[in-house]
Protein backbone atom coordinates (compact mmCIF):
# COMPACT_ATOMS: atom_id res chain seq x y z
CA UNK A 1 0.00 0.00 0.00
CA UNK A 2 1.50 3.51 -1.07
CA UNK A 3 0.24 6.69 0.93
CA UNK A 4 0.99 9.66 0.15
CA UNK A 5 1.01 12.21 3.27
CA UNK A 6 0.56 16.00 2.35
CA UNK A 7 2.27 18.70 5.10
CA UNK A 8 3.34 22.13 4.59
CA UNK A 9 6.92 20.96 5.23
CA UNK A 10 9.39 18.29 6.17
CA UNK A 11 11.65 20.43 8.38
CA UNK A 12 13.32 19.19 11.06
CA UNK A 13 11.68 21.99 13.36
CA UNK A 14 8.01 21.30 12.52
CA UNK A 15 5.74 19.63 14.88
CA UNK A 16 3.89 17.62 12.16
CA UNK A 17 6.11 16.71 9.83
CA UNK A 18 8.20 14.95 13.57
CA UNK A 19 4.93 13.47 14.36
CA UNK A 20 4.59 12.02 10.59
CA UNK A 21 8.27 10.92 10.79
CA UNK A 22 8.06 8.67 14.03
CA UNK A 23 4.71 6.88 13.06
CA UNK A 24 7.09 6.36 8.76
CA UNK A 25 10.02 5.08 10.87
CA UNK A 26 7.77 2.75 12.81
CA UNK A 27 5.35 1.28 10.31
CA UNK A 28 6.25 -1.81 8.62
CA UNK A 29 7.23 -0.68 5.05
CA UNK A 30 7.13 -3.75 3.69
CA UNK A 31 3.11 -3.29 3.67
CA UNK A 32 3.02 0.28 3.81
CA UNK A 33 5.40 3.28 2.44
CA UNK A 34 4.75 7.14 2.62
CA UNK A 35 5.44 9.46 -0.01
CA UNK A 36 5.28 13.32 1.21
CA UNK A 37 3.75 15.99 -1.00
CA UNK A 38 4.73 19.38 0.17
CA UNK A 39 4.48 23.05 0.04
CA UNK A 40 8.39 23.94 1.43
CA UNK A 41 11.85 23.15 1.06
CA UNK A 42 13.92 24.19 4.28
CA UNK A 43 17.08 23.62 4.10
CA UNK A 44 17.28 21.20 7.20
CA UNK A 45 14.38 18.86 6.55
CA UNK A 46 14.11 14.91 6.84
CA UNK A 47 14.30 14.14 2.90
CA UNK A 48 17.43 12.10 3.23
CA UNK A 49 16.27 9.84 5.89
CA UNK A 50 12.91 9.33 3.72
CA UNK A 51 14.40 8.97 0.52
CA UNK A 52 16.70 6.05 2.87
CA UNK A 53 13.26 4.95 4.08
CA UNK A 54 11.86 4.10 0.41
CA UNK A 55 9.50 7.16 -0.02
CA UNK A 56 10.06 10.45 -2.28
CA UNK A 57 9.73 13.84 -1.72
CA UNK A 58 7.60 16.33 -4.46
CA UNK A 59 6.50 20.16 -4.15
CA UNK A 60 3.87 21.95 -5.35
CA UNK A 61 3.44 25.94 -5.01
CA UNK A 62 1.76 27.82 -2.18
CA UNK A 63 -1.41 28.99 -3.25
CA UNK A 64 -2.06 32.95 -3.27
CA UNK A 65 -3.50 35.98 -5.11
CA UNK A 66 -0.82 35.68 -7.64
CA UNK A 67 0.19 31.76 -7.34
CA UNK A 68 -3.52 29.90 -7.13
CA UNK A 69 -3.83 28.88 -10.79
CA UNK A 70 -0.14 27.84 -10.67
CA UNK A 71 -1.07 25.70 -7.67
CA UNK A 72 -3.75 24.13 -9.13
CA UNK A 73 -1.51 23.38 -12.41
CA UNK A 74 1.15 21.86 -10.19
CA UNK A 75 -1.35 19.66 -8.51
CA UNK A 76 -3.18 18.75 -11.58
CA UNK A 77 0.18 17.37 -13.01
CA UNK A 78 1.56 16.10 -10.39
CA UNK A 79 -1.95 13.53 -9.81
CA UNK A 80 -2.02 13.39 -13.92
CA UNK A 81 1.57 11.86 -13.44
CA UNK A 82 1.28 10.30 -9.43
CA UNK A 83 -2.18 9.73 -9.00
CA UNK A 84 -2.94 5.81 -9.96
CA UNK A 85 0.11 5.57 -7.65
CA UNK A 86 -1.76 5.84 -4.00
CA UNK A 87 -4.53 4.42 -2.42
CA UNK A 88 -4.58 6.69 0.77
CA UNK A 89 -4.47 10.46 0.70
CA UNK A 90 -3.46 11.36 4.77
CA UNK A 91 -3.78 15.47 4.12
CA UNK A 92 -2.45 16.91 7.26
CA UNK A 93 -2.39 20.79 5.88
CA UNK A 94 -5.80 21.12 5.76
CA UNK A 95 -6.32 24.36 4.28
CA UNK A 96 -5.25 23.12 0.46
CA UNK A 97 -6.88 19.60 1.23
CA UNK A 98 -10.21 20.56 -1.18
CA UNK A 99 -7.47 20.96 -3.77
CA UNK A 100 -5.65 18.33 -3.67
CA UNK A 101 -8.21 16.21 -3.29
CA UNK A 102 -10.07 17.38 -6.04
CA UNK A 103 -7.16 16.21 -8.37
CA UNK A 104 -6.35 12.97 -6.62
CA UNK A 105 -9.93 11.28 -7.20
CA UNK A 106 -10.09 12.91 -10.52
CA UNK A 107 -6.87 10.65 -11.28
CA UNK A 108 -6.35 8.18 -9.23
CA UNK A 109 -8.87 5.85 -7.07
CA UNK A 110 -7.79 6.85 -3.72
CA UNK A 111 -9.50 7.73 -0.16
CA UNK A 112 -8.69 10.92 1.84
CA UNK A 113 -7.69 11.48 4.88
CA UNK A 114 -8.39 14.94 6.87
CA UNK A 115 -6.09 15.36 9.73
CA UNK A 116 -6.37 17.92 12.26
CA UNK A 117 -3.21 18.99 13.99
CA UNK A 118 -4.07 22.46 16.31
CA UNK A 119 -7.21 23.60 18.13
CA UNK A 120 -6.77 26.79 16.78
CA UNK A 121 -6.79 28.01 12.84
CA UNK A 122 -4.65 30.56 13.78
CA UNK A 123 -3.65 33.16 16.42
CA UNK A 124 -4.07 36.21 14.42
CA UNK A 125 -8.01 36.85 14.25
CA UNK A 126 -8.21 37.86 10.27
CA UNK A 127 -6.26 35.14 9.14
CA UNK A 128 -8.02 32.23 11.55
CA UNK A 129 -11.30 34.33 9.62
CA UNK A 130 -9.96 33.13 6.05
CA UNK A 131 -8.88 29.35 7.50
CA UNK A 132 -11.94 29.00 8.98
CA UNK A 133 -13.66 29.40 5.75
CA UNK A 134 -10.84 27.36 3.89
CA UNK A 135 -11.82 24.46 5.98
CA UNK A 136 -15.59 24.69 6.07
CA UNK A 137 -17.20 22.04 4.59
CA UNK A 138 -14.07 19.80 4.26
CA UNK A 139 -15.52 16.60 6.70
CA UNK A 140 -17.99 16.00 3.96
CA UNK A 141 -15.11 15.81 1.68
CA UNK A 142 -12.86 13.69 3.72
CA UNK A 143 -13.43 9.68 3.59
CA UNK A 144 -12.06 9.72 7.11
CA UNK A 145 -10.85 12.85 9.77
CA UNK A 146 -8.60 12.19 12.25
CA UNK A 147 -7.10 14.18 14.97
CA UNK A 148 -4.27 14.56 17.14
CA UNK A 149 -7.17 14.87 20.20
CA UNK A 150 -10.66 15.54 20.02
CA UNK A 151 -10.79 19.11 20.52
CA UNK A 152 -8.33 19.77 17.77
CA UNK A 153 -11.03 17.23 15.78
CA UNK A 154 -14.00 19.36 16.70
CA UNK A 155 -12.01 22.90 15.96
CA UNK A 156 -11.64 21.55 12.42
CA UNK A 157 -14.33 19.04 11.55
CA UNK A 158 -17.09 20.57 14.20
CA UNK A 159 -18.64 19.11 17.77
CA UNK A 160 -20.03 16.31 16.21
CA UNK A 161 -17.09 15.01 14.42
CA UNK A 162 -15.91 12.84 18.06
CA UNK A 163 -19.04 10.78 17.25
CA UNK A 164 -19.00 9.80 13.53
CA UNK A 165 -17.60 6.65 12.59
CA UNK A 166 -15.22 7.94 9.84
CA UNK A 167 -13.35 10.18 12.79
CA UNK A 168 -10.32 8.75 14.62
CA UNK A 169 -7.85 10.10 17.36
CA UNK A 170 -4.93 9.45 16.35
CA UNK A 171 -2.36 10.02 18.99
CA UNK A 172 1.18 11.84 18.59
CA UNK A 173 2.76 9.14 19.88
CA UNK A 174 6.67 8.97 20.09
CA UNK A 175 9.84 6.31 20.98
CA UNK A 176 9.13 6.06 25.02
CA UNK A 177 12.40 4.65 25.05
CA UNK A 178 14.53 7.63 24.24
CA UNK A 179 13.10 9.72 27.15
CA UNK A 180 13.17 7.31 29.92
CA UNK A 181 15.02 9.33 32.96
CA UNK A 182 18.68 8.74 33.22
CA UNK A 183 20.57 9.58 36.12
CA UNK A 184 24.07 9.55 33.76
CA UNK A 185 22.73 11.43 31.26
CA UNK A 186 21.31 14.21 33.87
CA UNK A 187 24.90 14.46 35.60
CA UNK A 188 25.99 14.78 31.87
CA UNK A 189 24.08 17.45 30.69
CA UNK A 190 24.13 19.57 34.15
CA UNK A 191 28.20 19.62 34.70
CA UNK A 192 28.31 20.73 30.61
CA UNK A 193 25.88 23.48 31.30
CA UNK A 194 27.05 24.00 34.96
CA UNK A 195 23.74 23.54 36.71
CA UNK A 196 25.20 20.87 39.01
CA UNK A 197 23.53 22.81 42.12
CA UNK A 198 20.85 24.64 40.49
CA UNK A 199 17.03 23.79 40.56
CA UNK A 200 16.32 23.91 36.46
CA UNK A 201 13.13 24.80 35.16
CA UNK A 202 12.72 23.57 31.51
CA UNK A 203 11.35 24.37 28.02
CA UNK A 204 11.58 22.32 24.55
CA UNK A 205 9.85 23.49 21.59
CA UNK A 206 10.38 25.95 19.07
CA UNK A 207 11.09 29.68 19.63
CA UNK A 208 8.01 31.12 18.82
CA UNK A 209 5.31 33.36 19.84
CA UNK A 210 2.83 30.39 20.12
CA UNK A 211 4.90 28.75 22.42
CA UNK A 212 4.82 32.12 24.88
CA UNK A 213 8.35 31.61 25.96
CA UNK A 214 8.71 35.12 27.35
CA UNK A 215 6.33 34.31 30.02
CA UNK A 216 8.63 31.29 31.07
CA UNK A 217 10.98 34.03 31.60
CA UNK A 218 8.41 35.68 33.84
CA UNK A 219 8.15 33.05 35.99
CA UNK A 220 11.60 32.42 36.30
CA UNK A 221 11.82 36.18 37.23
CA UNK A 222 9.18 35.34 40.12
CA UNK A 223 10.36 32.53 41.29
CA UNK A 224 14.57 34.55 41.78
CA UNK A 225 12.52 36.77 44.26
CA UNK A 226 11.91 33.03 46.46
CA UNK A 227 14.87 31.36 45.61
CA UNK A 228 18.54 32.24 43.99
CA UNK A 229 19.70 28.58 43.10
CA UNK A 230 17.04 28.49 39.80
CA UNK A 231 17.75 28.42 36.29
CA UNK A 232 15.61 28.09 33.01
CA UNK A 233 17.18 26.34 30.08
CA UNK A 234 15.41 26.60 26.54
CA UNK A 235 15.77 23.40 24.39
CA UNK A 236 14.96 24.61 20.69
CA UNK A 237 15.09 27.62 18.07
CA UNK A 238 12.98 29.42 16.40
CA UNK A 239 11.96 32.66 14.33
CA UNK A 240 11.69 34.26 18.05
CA UNK A 241 15.00 33.44 19.31
CA UNK A 242 16.48 36.37 19.23
CA UNK A 243 12.90 38.21 20.88
CA UNK A 244 13.35 35.66 23.57
CA UNK A 245 16.69 36.51 24.19
CA UNK A 246 16.47 40.37 23.91
CA UNK A 247 13.53 40.04 26.67
CA UNK A 248 15.78 38.00 28.62
CA UNK A 249 18.62 40.56 28.79
CA UNK A 250 16.43 43.38 29.04
CA UNK A 251 14.70 41.44 32.22
CA UNK A 252 18.09 40.89 33.28
CA UNK A 253 18.41 37.39 33.40
CA UNK A 254 21.05 36.63 31.41
CA UNK A 255 23.21 34.86 33.67
CA UNK A 256 19.67 32.75 34.64
CA UNK A 257 18.88 31.42 31.66
CA UNK A 258 20.34 29.06 29.10
CA UNK A 259 19.76 28.76 25.85
CA UNK A 260 20.86 25.53 23.16
CA UNK A 261 19.58 24.88 19.96
CA UNK A 262 17.38 21.62 18.89
CA UNK A 263 19.73 18.71 19.73
CA UNK A 264 19.93 14.63 19.75
CA UNK A 265 19.80 14.45 23.53
CA UNK A 266 16.63 15.65 24.90
CA UNK A 267 15.77 12.70 26.99
CA UNK A 268 19.09 13.22 28.69
CA UNK A 269 18.08 17.08 28.94
CA UNK A 270 15.17 16.48 29.98
CA UNK A 271 16.62 14.47 32.64
CA UNK A 272 19.02 17.63 33.98
CA UNK A 273 15.43 19.37 34.87
CA UNK A 274 13.49 19.34 37.95
CA UNK A 275 10.43 20.92 36.44
CA UNK A 276 8.91 21.37 33.09
CA UNK A 277 7.04 24.50 32.28
CA UNK A 278 4.80 24.84 29.24
CA UNK A 279 3.03 28.19 28.71
CA UNK A 280 2.45 27.26 25.07
CA UNK A 281 -0.70 29.18 23.92
CA UNK A 282 -2.41 26.81 21.93
CA UNK A 283 -1.51 23.51 20.59
CA UNK A 284 -2.99 20.01 19.45
CA UNK A 285 -1.50 17.13 21.44
CA UNK A 286 1.24 18.59 22.37
CA UNK A 287 4.23 16.02 22.03
CA UNK A 288 7.00 18.00 24.00
CA UNK A 289 4.57 17.82 27.12
CA UNK A 290 4.03 13.72 26.50
CA UNK A 291 8.28 13.71 26.15
CA UNK A 292 8.57 15.36 29.81
CA UNK A 293 5.93 12.94 31.14
CA UNK A 294 7.58 10.04 30.38
CA UNK A 295 11.19 11.17 31.49
CA UNK A 296 8.49 11.93 34.78
CA UNK A 297 9.02 15.46 35.29
CA UNK A 298 6.71 17.67 37.10
CA UNK A 299 4.72 19.81 34.57
CA UNK A 300 2.15 22.73 34.38
CA UNK A 301 0.85 24.20 31.52
CA UNK A 302 -2.34 25.97 30.59
CA UNK A 303 -6.16 25.38 31.01
CA UNK A 304 -6.53 26.36 26.93
CA UNK A 305 -4.50 22.67 26.02
CA UNK A 306 -6.40 19.68 25.85
CA UNK A 307 -6.70 17.78 29.35
CA UNK A 308 -5.99 14.61 27.04
CA UNK A 309 -2.09 15.01 27.40
CA UNK A 310 -2.61 15.28 31.30
CA UNK A 311 -1.45 11.89 32.24
CA UNK A 312 0.76 12.11 35.07
CA UNK A 313 -1.03 12.98 38.79
CA UNK A 314 1.94 15.22 39.03
CA UNK A 315 0.84 17.70 35.94
CA UNK A 316 -0.44 21.22 37.01
CA UNK A 317 -3.06 22.69 34.56
CA UNK A 318 -3.38 26.23 35.17
CA UNK A 319 -5.96 28.96 34.44
CA UNK A 320 -5.69 31.02 31.33
CA UNK A 321 -5.45 33.89 33.45
CA UNK A 322 -2.83 32.86 36.26
CA UNK A 323 0.03 34.89 36.24
CA UNK A 324 3.52 34.07 36.24
CA UNK A 325 3.30 34.66 40.35
CA UNK A 326 0.89 32.25 39.91
CA UNK A 327 2.71 29.56 38.43
CA UNK A 328 5.69 30.28 40.55
CA UNK A 329 3.57 29.55 43.62
CA UNK A 330 2.79 26.30 41.75
CA UNK A 331 6.24 25.26 41.42
CA UNK A 332 7.34 25.72 45.02
CA UNK A 333 4.21 23.86 46.28
CA UNK A 334 4.81 20.91 44.07
CA UNK A 335 6.52 17.88 45.75
CA UNK A 336 9.74 16.20 44.87
CA UNK A 337 10.05 13.20 42.63
CA UNK A 338 12.68 9.80 43.45
CA UNK A 339 14.42 9.01 40.57
CA UNK A 340 13.31 5.91 40.91
CA UNK A 341 9.13 7.33 40.72
CA UNK A 342 10.53 9.33 37.24
CA UNK A 343 12.20 6.16 35.74
CA UNK A 344 8.90 4.14 36.13
CA UNK A 345 6.67 7.11 34.54
CA UNK A 346 7.10 6.22 30.95
CA UNK A 347 5.16 2.66 31.39
CA UNK A 348 2.34 5.10 32.67
CA UNK A 349 2.29 7.23 29.34
CA UNK A 350 2.84 3.83 27.20
CA UNK A 351 -0.52 2.47 28.56
CA UNK A 352 -1.81 5.98 28.24
CA UNK A 353 -1.40 5.12 24.24
CA UNK A 354 1.81 7.15 23.24
CA UNK A 355 3.98 4.09 22.74
CA UNK A 356 5.14 4.92 18.85
CA UNK A 357 5.64 1.31 18.32
CA UNK A 358 2.06 0.00 19.24
CA UNK A 359 0.55 3.32 17.56
CA UNK A 360 2.33 2.94 14.20
CA UNK A 361 0.45 -0.53 14.32
CA UNK A 362 -2.89 0.77 14.90
CA UNK A 363 -2.12 2.95 11.86
CA UNK A 364 -0.91 0.60 9.45
CA UNK A 365 -4.20 -1.46 10.12
CA UNK A 366 -6.16 1.44 10.19
CA UNK A 367 -5.01 2.31 6.74
CA UNK A 368 -5.97 -1.20 5.30
CA UNK A 369 -9.38 -1.24 6.85
CA UNK A 370 -9.85 2.43 4.78
CA UNK A 371 -8.63 1.26 1.77
CA UNK A 372 -10.97 -2.12 1.86
CA UNK A 373 -13.75 -0.22 2.60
Amino acid sequence: MKVLQVLWSTGTSSGVSNVVMNYYRNINKDKVQFDFLVLSLPNNSFNNEINELGGMVYKFTVPGIKTYFKTLKDLKEFFKEHGSEYDIIHCHELLVAKMVYKYARKYGNVKCISHSHNTKLSEKPLRAIRNRILVSGLAPKSDYCFACSKEAGQNAFGKKIINDKKYKTIYNAINLNNYVYNSEGRKKIREELGLQDKFVLGNVGRLCSQKNQKFAVDVLKELLKIRQDVRLLFVGYGKEESGVLDYVNTSGLLEYVIFTDNRKDVGDLLSAMDCFVFPSLFEGLPVALIEAQSNGLQTIYFDSLTKEVAILDSVRIMANDSTPKDWSDTVVALDGVSENERRGCFEKIKQAGFDIVEQAKRLEDIYYNIKSL
